[in-house]
């Protein structure tokens, strides 16, 4: 018979040997050393640029100057829109559609494009709830957040693809 202590690590020991079977990794990003340091360009004040920092970050590289850097990620313009896409009653929208996108480009440290300007979109559809309008506001606040994290990831994986060594691509 095992006791509580071991029924909790072996329990533990098989939901980690389920998890890696099934191929489930943490969603992390790693550049393997192809680039050590980056910059930001273009409009830096745009409201990706700070969750594409920590992002970087969170992969192990390091911010510094344009002039420093190995990779420039340029960012051009975004833009946010939401949208009806139905009703209910007294024609009332009953859910929208927001989407937010980013313009972009990726040079290297001599300033050579190596990815040319890109839009990069994320939407989705949410509910409005006429009976919990601080809720509904909350959840909107939250989704955009969540589209602006998918548009930080779509970047983030490009400056991977784009500085992986011809080995290590597939």
């Amino acid at each position: 018979m095992l006791n509580r202590a071991e029924l909790t690590r072996a329990t533990c020991l098989c939901v980690v040997l389920l998890l890696a079977s099934c191929g489930f990794q943490l969603r992390s990003y790693n550049f393997g050393g192809a680039v050590e340091r980056y910059a930001l360009a273009g409009k830096t004040q745009l409201g990706v640029a700070a969750p594409l920092r920590t992002g970087l970050r969170q992969a192990g590289l390091q911010e510094v100057e344009v002039n420093e850097a190995e990779l420039i990620v340029e960012l051009l313009d975004q833009r946010r829109e939401r949208r009806s896409v139905s009703t209910a009653g007294r024609a009332r929208a009953a859910e929208y559609e927001s989407s937010y996108a980013v313009l972009y480009r990726l040079l290297d440290g001599q300033g050579e494009e190596l990815a040319p300007a890109i839009w990069v979109e994320r939407q989705r559809v949410f509910r409005i709830d006429s009976d919990n309008i601080v809720g509904s506001s909350e959840e909107q606040a939250l989704l955009e957040r969540e589209l602006m994290s998918d548009v930080v990831g779509q970047i983030i994986r490009a400056m991977d693809a784009v500085t992986r060594p011809a080995s290590n691509a597939g």
